[in-house]
């Protein structure tokens, strides 16, 4: 666009997004995966096993939640990988019911590349779809 033009955005919501999913984005690429996995935020660390794992983010299965909207860490050691994978994320999704639990969006910078990186190779490699 030239000199000071505006792209006309025509869903401002779906536009900005606060660290999450975008609503109405395909949904990445699931994979099951019965993984430990340390969950961290400013008021506990927790060992919970994991659901599924896509490229953005993980579920895991758990009674008590926390709060949509609070940062976290997940740390993972995958099945195939030499080094535990710490990822920064935002709980995204809780649900209840017969699988309780949540999701974390995985951030996107540049401190976490390494370890989103070898998620990708793992839901890569694994890659049968949930």
């Amino acid at each position: 666009m030239a000199g000071g033009e505006r792209a006309l955005v025509d869903r401002p919501r779906q536009a900005l997004s606060a660290g999450g999913p975008v609503p109405g984005a395909p949904r990445a690429h699931r994979v099951r995966a019965r993984i430990e996995a340390a969950y961290e935020d400013p008021e506990r660390q927790v060992f919970l096993p994991t659901l599924n794992l896509s490229e953005s983010g993980v579920f895991l299965q758990t009674a008590e939640t926390p709060a949509v909207g609070c940062r976290a860490q997940v740390v993972l050691e995958l099945p195939g990988h030499e080094a535990f994978l710490r990822l920064r994320g935002t709980v995204t999704r809780v649900q209840s019911g017969p699988i309780a639990g949540f999701a974390v969006h995985f951030d996107a910078g540049h401190e976490d590349a390494e370890a989103l990186e070898a998620v990708r190779e793992f839901v890569r490699r694994e890659g049968r779809p949930e």
